[in-house]
Formats: C-alpha cells, structure tokens, sequence
C-alpha cells in the first residue's frame, strides 16, 4: 500500500494525538478493569514468596474478589515479610496467618479447592511448573520472563492451547498508566509522523537476590529487566526486521537497536550497573516537532514552545493486572490485553539481542 506522507502541522497531529490517547486510556480503564461482583472469592495458590512473590500477595488481597489460600516456598516464610527488592516504592506484604504453607509445590498443585496459581519463581523453572499446573487445571499467572528459551516458551504455549485454563504472563508494564497511554499515543500518530523511539530501564547489580545474578537461573538483565522494554517496544511497533545491541557499562548492560523495514529504529538501553545506582526507567517517542517524554515519574509533551504535562488517572499497576487476570480466569477468556504468544515473542528477541551483544553488536536479522 503506499504511504501517503502527512501534510498537517505536526505539532497539531501530536495535539490530537494526545487527547484521543487520553481518550482510549480513560475507555481502557473502565471497560478491561472493571471492579464486578462475582460468584465467590476465587482461591489462589501462591508458588514463590521472594520480592515479587509479597507483591503479588498484596495484589491479590487487595482485590476484594480473591484470596490466597496457600503458598509454596523452600522454607517457611518469616513473619517480617518478603525481601524488598530494589522497588521500595511498591507495596509488598507478609503472609497471612490463614495461608497455609507446602514446603513442595506439587502438594500444593493437588488441592481441589485452588482455583489459580501464581508463579513467581526464578525464571528457569517457569516451564516445569506452568505445565505441571495446567495440567492439574489450575489457571495460571506467571512472571515474566516467560522462560529462558523459546522453545520452552513454545512447550508452554502448546500447554495453555490444549488446556481449557487462562495462562498470562504478568508483564506488568502494560497495566502501567504511562505505557498504556504511549500505547494508545502510538497506535493513534501516523507513522510518518513519529522519528524514533528510546526506552531506557536501569538499576544496581541485585545483590539483595539469591538467583537473578545467575544467569542460567534468570537469563541475565537483558531477558530478566529490559524484557519489560522489549515487550513494550514489540506491542507497540511489532516485529522488527533485525536487532543489534553492545554493551552500555560494566556488567550486566545493554544499548539495543530495533530495525523496521520502513526505517523506523527503536532503542533500548540499560540494564544492571554498579550496586550503588537507583532504579530508573522512562521512554521518549519523538515527533517531527514534538515529543512524548516519560522521566522521573512525569509524563510530558515536549514541544517547541516548552513543556506540557500529561495528566493520567492514578492507578495500581499490579492490582489491575492481578485484576485482569482474575477477570479473564472467571469468564474463562483469553487474556487479550497480555497475550502469552506476545510474551513468548519478547523472550525470543532478547536472546537475539543477547546474541548480537556477544558478537559486539553484530546485526542479527529477527526470523520468528
């Protein structure tokens, strides 16, 4: 189809682009989150009570509509509550005293009462739990990454495909009110009118986490941290044609280049630098004359004659996901605002990413 090239002030399109994204972000939120009554409160079996594990937990009680009945960890949890990772600002909690506690995730799959399970395990044992869940028809929310490969990714999808159970892969980032409002932003702009698009994430080596540094366990900080940014860029742009990434520090880094075919380049930057640096993360989406700018917590419009903020509705990322998930579990539906297919698809660029870093930034072309 031929492109027929923009011919409106940019600054105007982006103006309008703004207000519509503001528009479907307002619909998104009433309609994909909705706080309904249901039947009972669904039972969920937590498997991992780390860092992550305590947020989920706080989610879930938060929610109104869902429990968690049981949870599965090595050892018995403490009653001080799950470590606090490098997200001091997130809500986290400790377990209940009416949760019980399988020291073997197994018995834990063996409970008729348990509705769902949530995983929030080291990245290399996704595959063996998800299947052995779906198979016992539990549904099932699983952190991201997916999986450290794609073909375990592949194993697990064919899983979900077979089962009658919504699985979802908890990528946060798309319940987040800055990305889903870029991701409205984006679908909305022509694409002749956006130049580029930059997202950065980056945080101090994990030293508070057992497994993370280990790379055959979490895949490293390319497929563990950037796989958020990978997601978003694959969501709101789709396949690029090849990738490219070198090393951005020290240890664990990266600075990645998305090639599309008509052009367009997509960075992503960051990863884990020394222990002492704070987390950070934002995007830039820029226009002929305008940007779109998330930094520091703050959604601006940039433009020539200054800045604009954008205001967004407040919102819990992880409680609407957790949400969303319960949703899709009660009206037996797939999760189509965070398809695993989608999730599978960014674990499989960031180990090409990974692959062109090795070879210093050698252009891998993106065959999926």
């Amino acid at each position: 189809m031929k492109r027929v090239p923009c011919t409106l002030n940019p600054a105007h399109v982006l103006l309008k682009v703004i207000d519509n994204a503001k528009q479907q972000l307002n619909t998104f939120s009433v309609q994909s989150l909705p706080a309904g009554r249901v039947k009972r409160t669904m039972k969920i079996g937590l498997i991992g009570l780390g860092f992550m594990g305590g947020v989920h937990l706080a989610a879930i009680e938060r929610t109104g509509n869902a429990t968690v009945t049981a949870v599965s960890t090595r050892t018995r949890p403490v009653a001080d509550g799950p470590p606090r990772g490098n997200l001091h600002h997130i809500k986290t909690a400790a377990l209940p005293d009416h949760v019980r506690w399988e020291p073997d995730w197994r018995q834990l799959l063996l409970d008729p009462e348990i509705d769902a399970v949530d995983l929030c395990l080291p990245t290399h044992l996704h595959k063996e739990v998800v299947l052995s869940a779906l198979k016992a028809g539990k549904h099932v929310l699983c952190e991201k990454p997916m999986a450290l490969t794609a073909a375990d990714c592949d194993a697990m999808l064919k899983a979900a495909s077979d089962s009658d159970r919504c699985f979802m892969v908890a990528q946060v980032l798309r319940f987040m009110s800055p990305y889903r409002y870029a991701a409205s932003f984006v679908r909305t702009a022509p694409r002749d009118s956006l130049k580029s698009c930059t997202l950065s994430r980056k945080t101090g080596y994990p030293k508070w986490s057992e497994w993370l540094s280990k790379e055959e366990q979490s895949g490293g900080a390319i497929l563990d941290l950037l796989s958020h940014d990978i997601d978003q860029a694959l969501s709101w742009f789709g396949q690029p044609v090849s990738v490219r990434a070198v090393s951005q520090g020290e240890i664990d880094t990266m600075r990645g280049t998305l090639h599309y075919a008509d052009g367009f380049e997509v960075k992503i930057e960051g990863g884990w630098f020394a222990p002492e640096v704070p987390f950070s993360a934002g995007f830039e989406i820029a226009g002929q004359e305008s940007t779109l700018s998330f930094q520091e917590g703050k959604l601006q419009q940039l433009l020539p004659s200054g800045s604009q903020p954008v205001t967004l509705p407040e919102n819990d990322e992880y409680l609407d996901e957790v949400a969303y998930f319960i949703e899709c579990c009660e009206k037996n539906r797939a999760p189509e605002l965070c398809p695993p297919s989608e999730s599978a698809q960014a674990v499989r660029v960031a180990n090409l990413l990974k692959a062109s870093r090795e070879q210093n930034g050698k252009d891998v072309p993106c065959k999926i």
